[in-house]
């Protein structure tokens, strides 16, 4: 298992399931309470279905139905050569961490299990600390909001539970989703206008995927 040394993961990597990304939307889009938990099993997918995989859809559809973090990231991971084609996405773990001129923050992006962290970081006697970073759940090909993580206080917009390490309730935050989907698309436009794709940009560490 790759390490990636800039990121504090969660002592527990749940198994997520493949229906867990339709689960997702469907709860999302109606009315919950605040931490509302949702059985998976019983969330309108049937019990081992297989949700198409978003890279076997045409580009242009594909991009109507992504996050534009997730549009962001991709362009920068084929710039910098982590990935040659989207499908390299699902091969296993990658990490990327850049560096620009007259920017003091590191640009980081990771893939470890089931999780995409997008985060800048900065450091303290060699300690990174995210300022801020975005935690997301990939599922088939899509990211779907988990966490905000920030110097100094987390928001968490959607986390999994559930008895003996089975976790089959999604709990979702209903207000801190709205907020996350807000933040991604204004942290996704700076990162564009800053440029991480322009010759200037040094590359510190890259981990590429594997099968």
């Amino acid at each position: 298992m790759v390490e990636f040394p800039e990121i504090e993961m969660w002592n527990i990597v749940p198994e997520f399931r493949q229906d867990a990304g339709k689960a997702y939307e469907k709860q999302a889009e109606k009315p919950t309470k605040s931490g509302e938990e949702v059985n998976l099993r019983h969330a309108g997918v049937s019990e081992g279905e297989v949700c198409k995989s978003c890279m076997d859809m045409p580009e242009g559809q594909r991009r109507t139905m992504i996050l534009e973090i997730q549009q962001v990231v991709e362009e920068l991971l084929k710039a910098h050569k982590v990935i040659t084609e989207l499908n390299d996405l699902l091969k296993g773990e990658w990490f990327l961490k850049l560096q620009k001129p007259g920017i003091e923050k590191k640009l980081v992006f990771a893939k470890y299990g089931e999780e995409i962290f997008v985060g800048f970081y900065t450091y303290s006697d060699d300690l990174p600390i995210p300022d801020p970073n975005l935690v997301l759940l990939s599922q088939n090909g899509f990211w779907y909001p988990q966490r905000i993580e920030e110097r100094f206080e987390e928001t968490v917009a959607s986390f999994f539970t559930g008895a003996y390490g089975d976790y089959d309730f999604l709990n979702v935050v209903p207000e801190n989703l709205e907020k996350f989907q807000a933040f991604q698309r204004n942290f996704a436009k700076t990162i564009e206008e800053q440029g991480w794709d322009e010759p200037d940009v040094e590359i510190l560490e890259k981990i590429m995927p594997k099968n």
